[in-house]
């Protein structure tokens, strides 16, 4: 028995030294591995460490970006705080060793090493997850063609400096939470809460997790109404402590608790959402670069019979986040590498697909071939796109 976890947890090791393989041999390619919006998520880091504030005048000017200065005097920044907050001990570790500006090389070399660490962490919360409802080999198969054969193997290797990588990371600590939780326990609900405001203060549209939660925490309403009430008001409130260090941030940066997408005069259009172009468009088109989630979201169906809850959240949370994206004005996520705005559902989907294999019997032959085309497909995309970008 040990020597079979210690088997599986080498995979997921060398899938680490694959990922890090991956991750360097961009960085020595590009000459840097902060760059697009991980520029915006650098700031908060290298701003905290090195200066020990959110002024980011220096960082903005180090990396040209645009300086847009708000009500309150401060050097407006749009993006999140949360993904800034979990990359603190590896760039806080790079400080320790070089002492210098926050932006050489050891800096985001080891910012770097930590992002990969989130995503091959969060692949092995998602196969412990997977393995409770089949097989290993299903699980396994399930959670590494899902990572290589979609956009979250570039999002966890080739540009892990993003907020992708840590948002996949909490939503699988969130839902391997779930499975173990004790409907008894106020403490663990209060865990889910902050987990699920932590989420939100990484990409704030994925607040939208808080909703199957907590309709969930209602589900002994007729046996204990009280317990219910108490478990609810655990995951609001928590909810509401994980993400109140963002709140504060908008405060001091903006003067007022109002997403700083709205003040830069950033717009939904929830009239015509663009969701056919968010699913299939060439122009990061969410099945067009990564077509292995339509296996998944089929086998979310399957899933109905195994856990309900998972398949119904599952379904619930993509046909409303693929609403949200649709209605955004820059729903194509500008110079990404597909839908990335959906990196947070992987969890979802990897369960899917280990449905759909096992309902099919896609571990034989002709499934393994399948899975491996799909997954040649992705990386001949990715060179694709790293060539034209």
């Amino acid at each position: 028995m040990k020597n079979g976890a210690s088997f599986y947890k080498l995979i997921f090791v060398f899938c680490f030294i694959f990922a890090l393989f991956v991750f360097l041999g961009h960085y020595l390619i590009v000459g840097s591995s902060v760059w697009g919006d991980g520029q915006y998520y650098y700031s908060y880091t290298r701003s905290l460490i090195v200066d020990g504030d959110i002024n980011f005048k220096n960082e903005f000017e180090y990396f040209s970006l645009p300086i847009k200065k708000t009500a309150t005097g401060m050097v407006g920044n749009k993006f999140s705080l949360g993904a800034g907050l979990l990359w603190l001990p590896f760039l806080g570790l790079a400080h320790l060793v070089a002492k210098g500006d926050g932006f050489s090389n050891i800096y985001q070399i080891l910012t770097g090493f930590g992002n990969v660490f989130y995503g091959i962490l969060g692949l092995w919360f998602c196969f412990k997850i997977v393995k409770k409802y089949f097989s290993k080999k299903i699980a396994l198969m399930a959670t590494l063609s899902l990572w290589l054969g979609s956009n979250l193997f570039f999002y966890t290797a080739v540009d892990p400096i993003n907020s992708h990588s840590v948002s996949f990371f909490v939503a699988s600590i969130i839902i391997l939470v779930w499975q173990q939780i004790n409907p008894q326990k106020l403490s663990q609900f209060a865990v889910l809460g902050f987990l699920i405001g932590l989420l939100a203060m990484i990409r704030t549209q994925d607040v939208i997790f808080a909703g199957p939660f907590l309709i969930w925490s209602f589900k002994d309403w007729q046996e204990n109404k009280q317990l219910v009430l108490k478990r609810t008001l655990v995951l609001l409130v928590f909810t509401f402590i994980g993400f109140l260090p963002q709140m504060l941030v908008w405060q001091t940066l903006f003067g007022e608790l109002k997403s700083p997408y709205l003040i830069f005069g950033e717009r939904f259009n929830w009239l015509k959402p663009r969701i056919g172009a968010v699913l299939l468009s060439p122009s990061n088109g969410l099945f067009f670069y990564s077509p292995i989630l339509i296996f998944s979201l089929v086998g979310l169906y399957f899933l109905f019979k195994k856990s309900r809850f998972l398949a119904v959240s599952g379904f619930f949370l993509f046909l409303l986040q693929t609403y949200i994206v649709s209605s955004w004005h820059s729903w194509s996520g500008g110079a990404a590498y597909g839908g990335r705005m959906f990196i947070s559902l992987m969890p979802f989907y990897i369960i899917g697909l280990a449905t759909l294999l096992e309902k099919l019997k896609l571990k034989q032959k002709l499934g393994r071939c399948i899975l491996f085309a799909l997954v040649i497909l992705n990386f001949v995309s990715i060179i694709r796109f790293l060539s034209m970008n």
